[in-house]
């Protein structure tokens, strides 16, 4: 789970895709594997500019098993 300051300052000030975007972060974080999950999408995003952020860290959450 978020923390609950966080998941307030995120709601009000930013899009519901930089929501989303942290809410993985921190799923991976508590699985362990935050920089093979940023790495994963970041190699997706190179190989497909057309892709989306968020896109590419759900994809690459999804592949960790997260």
């Amino acid at each position: 789970m978020m923390n609950p300051i966080k998941e307030e300052f995120l709601v009000k000030s930013i899009d519901q895709e930089m929501l989303e975007i942290a809410q993985i972060i921190t799923k991976v974080e508590r699985h362990g594997l935050l920089v093979e999950v940023i790495y994963t999408a970041l190699r997706a995003m190179k190989d497909d500019p057309n892709s989306s952020p968020l896109l590419c860290l759900q994809i690459a959450a999804e592949d960790w098993d997260c």
